[in-house]
């Protein structure tokens, strides 16, 4: 017999010890009987309930044993001696149903309520169901709550209606409005937003924060309206459509208080250049600095002693490349400090603001850029200045107009929209029938 077979032989002989030596123990366990318990002292004698229980012992099976251990069977150690009584197919040693585990099968190990050992093709089958109905129950718990809130709404916008007009009925439509802390509000959107009515920016930063109209609560938007809470987490859950452009903050200044809720790009290796990096060479943030210290042509101005001739510099940190001076400066570089054109880039690429360099006229009066004055420009806008008088009016950002207000609001007014109408809205579209021009709470 060679030594493989003898050491089997050893092992599987041990391993039948150590399963008859289990049996025993469980044997004795279930033909334990406890003690009875004899009172001290006086009194009557005789028997007294099992210490910790007031019925006496349990009758039956005896206690549960908590070492239980999975055994995979192995065929050499099972053949290697036949007068052992080894564990069947299926069962552990202490006759408990038990999975077979192969190595080779790559078996899921999963631990939730329990340990359970899944078949990886069904596990990737059962996870994936698991994830779709939990996506399913999650958007169906959001609707009902959306509905609750907006009947909840409607009800309260019926109460106030009917104890303002009493029993007299509106014959023709109007707009619904409110007043909340002394601000009116257009309802709009079934109840779900509230328009502010003023223009004047004090009263988009009088508006509170939050307010709870009707046991619904709606929060501020930076443009002093009022949203329905329940619209702003639907919003927030929703996926953000990117959009393939560079973000303007996150390209400035390298770093975008929004993250991965931001619908622009946010690529590192397109960032402006560091001004102090720029002017000295040097920074003392070093490797930390959020901005980029790679003098580029998509990111360093134009060398201006090179475009005379007279650059001496042999580290000169901008770009020495050939422009015409009298070209437009590149809008790109100009507000966001960055050009994917490069040197390929036919426009100036200067500090300025490229709509007072072209136009000689900036509509931003917020506007940071630098606004230079140049004899040729000024004369070449003399001969346009009556066309660009005609322009409209400053085409701003609403957001740009309150900035005053705090910046936990909420982020854009024209982004929110409510996809579900109110309860009891007619065909025209108005949400609320039969209703007075103006209620205050």
């Amino acid at each position: 017999m060679s030594e493989d077979s003898e050491l089997q032989a050893k092992i599987a002989a041990l391993a039948g010890r150590i399963n008859v030596h289990k049996q025993q123990q469980q044997q004795q366990n279930e033909n334990y009987q406890p003690p009875t318990y004899h009172g001290r002292g006086r009194g009557r004698g005789g028997w007294a309930p099992y210490r910790g229980t007031p019925y006496g012992a349990p009758r039956g099976r005896g206690g549960k044993v908590f070492n239980r251990t999975l055994v995979l069977n192995n065929n050499r150690a099972s053949n290697a001696s036949a007068d052992i009584t080894s564990p069947t197919n299926g069962t552990t040693a202490d006759g408990a149903p038990s999975s077979h585990a192969n190595e080779a099968s790559g078996w899921v190990v999963k631990r939730d309520r329990h340990m359970q050992l899944i078949n990886p093709a069904i596990y990737d089958q059962v996870a994936q169901q698991r994830a779709k109905d939990i996506e399913q129950s999650t958007e169906q718990r959001r609707q009902q709550r959306n509905l609750k809130e907006k009947a909840r709404l409607s009800k309260h916008f019926q109460i106030k209606q009917e104890a303002s007009v009493g029993n007299q009925a509106a014959t023709t439509p109007h707009n619904y409005e409110i007043e909340v802390d002394n601000i009116r509000f257009r309802v709009t959107d079934g109840g779900s937003k509230l328009v502010r009515i003023s223009s004047d920016p004090n009263t988009a930063r009088a508006t509170p924060k939050q307010a709870k109209i009707g046991g619904v609560t709606f929060l501020r938007s930076k443009n002093g309206n009022l949203y329905r809470s329940g619209l702003i987490k639907n919003k927030q859950n929703k996926p953000i459509k990117k959009i393939n452009e560079p973000c303007p903050r996150f390209t400035t200044t390298g770093t975008c208080a929004k993250g991965p809720q931001c619908r622009y790009q946010h690529d590192p290796n397109k960032v402006a250049i560091c001004k102090d990096y720029l002017l000295r060479g040097s920074c003392a943030l070093g490797d930390g600095c959020d901005l980029s210290h790679d003098p580029t042509p998509n990111r360093v101005p134009a060398c201006v002693h090179f475009l005379r001739g007279n650059c001496t510099n042999d580290d000169c940190r901008y770009a020495h490349i050939r422009v015409n001076p009298t070209a437009a400066v590149c809008r790109a570089f100009g507000t966001l400090g960055y050009c994917e054109k490069g040197t390929d880039c036919a426009e100036r690429h200067v500090f300025e603001c490229p709509d007072y360099a072209n136009h000689a006229v900036c509509r931003n009066p917020k506007c940071r850029l630098p606004h230079v004055d140049r004899a040729g420009q000024i004369r070449k806008a003399a001969a346009a200045q009556t066309a660009s008088a005609e322009l409209g009016s400053p085409d701003l950002s609403s957001d740009d107009e309150y900035d005053e207000i705090d910046s936990d609001d909420v982020d854009s007014d024209e982004e929110i929209e409510e996809d579900v109408v109110m309860q009891g809205s007619d065909a025209n579209g108005q949400e609320l029938s039969q209703q007075q021009d103006f209620v205050s709470f």
